[in-house]
């Protein structure tokens, strides 16, 4: 006759146990990483619309040079860049004229995506962008401003505050 023998192929309570406690330090360290996506894919947002605004801002600068309509002696300084006619202030697109549609500002030349324009914390020389969706929008903005001085002191300043992001 045969001697069967038993042997068992499972888990002890030891190893299931060190195994849970793995899982459990994986599972945190995921979280932790997880739950800062959204914050710095808004930063990243931020960040990606400020240079977007600069580099349209200093092209539109460039065409405004060359167009005499532009000319700082001109009442109304402008220049007409994609089909839309463009205000300047010291060389560079108005920031906000008050209008609804952001006809003639820098708006009309810039691809805003989630960002919209502040219209009650702007002005010519100034706009404010906020990003929806943001913790804090008052927080989460990126300001464009047109400094104005002399003559040869005139430039532009774009600033972001990404701590309510």
């Amino acid at each position: 006759m045969k001697k069967i023998s038993r042997t068992s192929s499972g888990f002890t309570l030891i190893e299931m146990i060190v195994v849970m406690l793995i899982l459990s330090a994986l599972a945190v360290t995921a979280y932790a990483r997880i739950s800062q996506i959204d914050t710095q894919a808004r930063l990243a947002a931020l960040q990606a619309f400020k240079a977007n605004v600069l580099a349209v801002a200093t092209m539109a600068k460039g065409v405004c040079m060359s167009d005499p309509q532009c000319d700082g002696n001109q009442n109304a300084p402008s220049a007409v860049i994609e089909g839309n006619t463009i205000y300047f202030s010291h060389g560079y697109p108005v920031g906000w004229l008050g209008n609804a549609d952001g006809a003639g500002t820098l708006s009309k030349l810039v691809d805003a995506g989630k960002f919209s324009v502040q219209a009650a914390l702007s002005d010519t020389n100034h706009a404010t962008y906020t990003l929806q969706g943001a913790r804090d929008s008052n927080h989460c903005k990126l300001e464009y401003t047109i400094t104005t001085g002399s003559a040869n002191a005139s430039g532009l300043n774009v600033t972001i505050d990404s701590s309510g992001c």
